[in-house]
């Protein structure tokens, strides 16, 4: 019987898991909105980790004999810009760059943010300290704050992912720290205290997994801002460097030639809106799906 108990105790919390993760997914996908954003994500996923096979063409390969063709053209579906090269191809390879330096950043952004956040949240005498370093990030705006990180590193797609990736931080701290101070007071953290557990046991263990919630959405939406910051960046000369085939380097490249072949920027334009409007749709509905207050009305 003692054996049959502990495997039901076993059991149980992960049979619970999985009802609230689907009943989560239950939730998102009655939202539209984040339907479309997901379908969206899915097939710049898709088109990053495939683009060799997607592509029609070398992206950065130049032919002058095609120069700016519009779109429709046989071969060039989307046309080609003024070096004669294929938009669908660079479209294509650049999802993998947004995507990469998005996922980059927004990775390197929570790893820095949670640490600071527990730490802070956790230990009051680190909080003063902690929270002061969060509030002089806090004073540049992160467009700045990105451009003068690039502007001593240097101008990469890596120094970018770096750039952003610390302007990503202080957001990040905050919202743990205050998911820390919320969680520590529960019965159940006392309990493990009194029990002797370690400090680095209840913070990885027992308060992260609750302060989960509020960083998978901050990390969604975060996406968008990261790939949006990144196709600025690269638009002024601070990111990806010609001929690499970056949305927002497109653009740049295309400005001069709007009005004659406005499919140079047009396209690029549209891919960078339709991706942010995805991770921001899906970003506000796990908001609503992974809410307490939501998830009591069903």
């Amino acid at each position: 019987m003692p054996a049959e108990t502990a495997t039901k105790e076993l059991i149980l919390p992960a049979k619970k898991k999985e009802w609230e993760i689907g009943r989560i997914f239950k939730r998102l996908i009655k939202n539209k909105a984040a339907v479309i954003g997901l379908i969206i994500i899915i097939l710049q996923i898709v088109l990053a980790v495939f683009a060799p096979a997607f592509a029609a063409h070398n992206p950065v390969k130049q032919d002058l004999s095609l120069a700016e063709l519009p779109p429709g053209t046989d071969g060039h579906w989307l046309g080609t810009d003024n070096y004669g090269r294929d938009m669908w191809s660079r479209l294509v390879y650049g999802a993998r760059i947004s995507l990469f330096v998005g996922i980059g950043a927004v990775a390197l952004g929570l790893a820095g943010g949670i640490t600071l956040g527990l730490l802070s949240g956790y230990y009051r005498k680190l909080d003063g300290i902690i929270m002061r370093f969060v509030d002089l990030l806090f004073a540049f705006p992160g467009i700045l704050l990105a451009m003068l990180i690039i502007a001593i590193l240097g101008t990469s797609l890596l120094n970018v992912v770096i750039a952003i990736s610390i302007w990503s931080i202080p957001t990040c701290a905050r919202i743990v720290r205050g998911s820390v101070l919320s969680v520590k007071k529960q019965e159940y953290i006392l309990a493990m205290k009194s029990l002797g557990a370690s400090d680095t046991r209840i913070l990885i263990k027992h308060i992260l997994p609750n302060c989960m919630a509020p960083i998978i959405v901050f990390a969604t939406m975060r996406m968008a801002t990261a790939i949006l910051s990144t196709a600025s960046l690269s638009f002024l000369g601070l990111g990806a460097q010609p001929p690499t085939p970056e949305w927002g380097a497109m653009i740049s490249a295309g400005q001069d030639f709007m009005w004659t072949s406005p499919h140079m920027i047009v396209i690029p334009g549209i891919a960078i809106m339709c991706v942010v409007f995805a991770f921001n749709v899906v970003g506000d509905a796990l908001r609503d799906a992974l809410d307490p207050g939501m998830n009591l009305e069903n």
